[in-house]
């Protein structure tokens, strides 16, 4: 089977928009049902937020904690600087967003249980990082499915994961992700996310938090269900990289 044979989202080949209903699934998460597909999309897309104040926190995430750290990324202080900025620096910019931000008990299920480990194994401290975070997940479907697809790397099988090292686990996922981006400027970007993250868990701290986050996680909850795969294969990814050859 190749790419264009495998099940799609079809209303960008018949013109810009479709009709849409926005409901609650049974789960009690916000599913869209849009006329003529196969499956509902998760979650809703908001306008005023992914081109407003979410753009801006955005860019001040890439901007602050991946561009500018990767010019300091030999200094002995560059994870000491990563951390300050993501409790002290980029709240600010997630602070005009607090009102939009959707119930944990509706959050889609990915997301919700990304809340739920990180709420369990980490400090109520680095609790503001993991509201932001969610929240980027819960509203841009591009970061999220890119989540949902490094998911599949964890617990592959069904394997217990505490017979294997997280962070190399992580470390092959984020390399494969780079290859199944199809526009160069992605591949860059991930080349750099790669290069700041695995900086940042050489700090013991962040290490050993990610462990025991890795080992939280229900990765099946997490993974690409057929309906994400079905939304994901119309953007430029490889979504089934690496069981097909593109």
């Amino acid at each position: 089977m190749t790419p264009d044979k495998m099940e799609m989202v079809q209303y960008w080949r018949k013109g810009e928009s479709v009709a849409a209903k926005v409901i609650k699934a049974p789960d009690g998460s916000f599913i869209m049902k849009m006329c003529g597909e196969k499956y509902p999309f998760p979650t809703f897309p908001r306008g005023h937020l992914l081109y407003g104040n979410l753009s801006r926190l955005k860019h001040e995430i890439k901007n602050q904690i991946f561009n500018e750290s990767w010019a300091e990324k030999e200094n002995p202080e560059a994870v000491k600087n990563i951390k300050y900025k993501l409790f002290y620096e980029i709240p600010k910019y997630f602070e005009p967003l607090k009102f939009d931000i959707i119930p944990f008990k509706n959050l889609t299920p990915s997301v919700r249980e990304i809340y739920r480990a990180w709420t369990k194994v980490a400090p109520e401290k680095t609790f503001i990082l993991r509201d932001y975070l969610c929240f980027i997940l819960q509203e841009d479907d591009s970061y999220r499915m890119r989540i949902q697809w490094l998911a599949g790397f964890f617990n592959p099988n069904g394997i217990i994961l505490r017979w294997f090292d997280p962070i190399n686990l992580f470390e092959k996922a984020l390399k494969m992700l780079e290859h199944a981006e199809i526009i160069g400027d992605m591949k860059e970007r991930i080349l750099l996310l790669r290069t700041i993250l695995l900086l940042c868990l050489k700090d013991k701290d962040i290490k050993d938090l990610f462990v025991k986050f890795v080992r939280e996680v229900n990765w099946k909850k997490v993974r690409l269900t057929k309906g994400d795969k079905y939304f994901f294969r119309g953007k430029y990814f490889k979504v089934d990289y690496p069981y097909l050859d593109y």
